[in-house]
Order: structure tokens, then sequence, then C-alpha cells
């Protein structure tokens, strides 16, 4: 059984993380929730972070879907416009950049002006695999050079794995709620155009395909769902039926 972090206590482990994260119960908690967490989370954990943020890559475009102050939309935001930096090459290419001074990097210059005129003098950038198709990175930003010692760096992967696995549960989460739904709603529009063929079968004295073709030419004349179309033949056969009562 998992203990709850004191809370005059500071994260010093990751998996006080990960417990704070397990807590987090998915039928109450949206995506958006947790990815902030995470990113709270990361910036109470590791130590030298002023800001953390979470990078999101669907459909090769890019998003900050969580962050932790301006500073770090601020410089995730500036690597999107430019179309490069350390947070895009962490989460694609799924391995880790650092800048440990932004005033004598050369692999990104346009960017590092950018950090240092932002005051953010080095930066740590995390994978943070969510599913195929779609990237993700951890993006730790720091004032000081060398804001990331072998400790820090060694916590930010590991928080970073843990978190990755609460992101893709999440997902499933989502998408098994979301199918479930799609299905219970596609069962019931079947159910109710079943049930207006066999009204208009009992009134036109026709069979089960020429009903459903009267069904469709009257969605195509009305421009309306055939659904749409269904629900309002048995509607009107209900509300018939009632006036009897």
């Amino acid at each position: 059984m998992t203990t709850a972090q004191p809370a005059d206590r500071p994260l010093s482990d990751p998996r006080d993380a990960v417990a704070e994260l397990a807590r987090l119960v998915f039928g109450t908690t949206t995506m958006d929730a947790m990815l902030q967490r995470i990113a709270d989370l990361a910036k109470e954990l590791i130590s030298g972070v002023e800001d953390a943020s979470v990078t999101l890559i669907v459909n090769d475009k890019p998003g900050t879907a969580a962050c932790t102050g301006g500073l770090a939309l601020d410089l995730d935001e500036s690597q999107y416009g430019l179309g490069h930096g350390p947070c895009l090459e962490a989460a694609v290419g799924e391995e880790i950049r650092e800048i440990t001074d932004a005033r004598e990097e050369t692999r990104w210059p346009d960017y590092a002006r950018t950090a240092v005129e932002r005051g953010s003098l080095s930066s740590l950038s995390v994978p943070l695999p969510v599913r195929e198709g779609i990237h993700g990175g951890l993006n730790l930003y720091a004032v000081e050079a060398d804001g990331f010692d072998d400790d820090a760096r060694h916590m930010s992967r590991v928080f970073a794995s843990y978190a990755a696995v609460a992101v893709h549960n999440m997902h499933l989460y989502e998408s098994t709620r979301d199918q479930a739904e799609h299905l219970d709603t596609a069962m019931k529009t079947r159910a109710v155009i079943e049930q207006a063929k066999g009204i208009l079968m009992s009134q036109r004295r026709c069979d089960a395909e020429e009903a459903f073709a009267l069904l469709a030419a009257a969605s195509q004349r009305s421009n309306r769902k055939l659904r749409d179309i269904a629900r309002a033949i048995v509607d009107g056969v209900t509300a018939s039926d009632g006036q009897w009562k």
C-alpha cells in the first residue's frame, strides 16, 4: 500500500512522484490534468528546475500541453517557431538533449540567443513517449549555466520513464472509453433504424430492403442523417399510439 507524501516534505524520489500520479483516478482525471501534474512534479522533484513543460507533437504539429510558468512556455514556443531546438529533437528523436550553457551553444544558435535573452542558460529535454504517431518530451529549464548535475539527469530520466507509463495508460483508458461510447451509439442507431424499417414494412407492405431504401431516399432529400429520419418515424408512431391511451 502506498503511503501518501506528507505535504510539508518535498519530493526526493521518483517513486514519490509516481505515487502522486497513481493517485489520479482515470475516471475523474483528464489527459490535460495528468500532463500538468507531470510538469508540476518534475519542477518539484528535480533540482535546478526553474520551469518545466510537456511538449506533444501530433501530426507533426508541436504544442505545449502543460507548463509551470511563462519561461517554459516562451522557450517552447520559440523552438516551435524556429522549427528546431532541444525540446523538438528530444521528443521526435527519443534521446535526451541538454544545453549546459546557452551562451556557448552551437547546435541551435538562434534558439540559444533567445534562451539567453529570456534568462535561461541551461536546459534538459527528456523523451516522453505517448503512443505511435504522438511524440512527447519533458522540458526542464534552469536559469544558471550547468543547472543540472548527474543526480538531476538521472532523476529526470527515471521520472520521465514512469511518467510515460502513466500517460500511455491514460491514453489507453481514454481510447477504450471512447470506443465503448461509439459502440453504444452505433448499437442504438442500428436499433432505431431497425424499428423504423419495421414500421415502414408494416405501413407500405414492403420488404426490409425496400424499407431501408425509403429511409435512405428520405435522408438524401432532406439532407438529414439516416438515423435522425428513423428516429422521427419511430417517435411519430409512438406519439400517435399515445393519443389512444
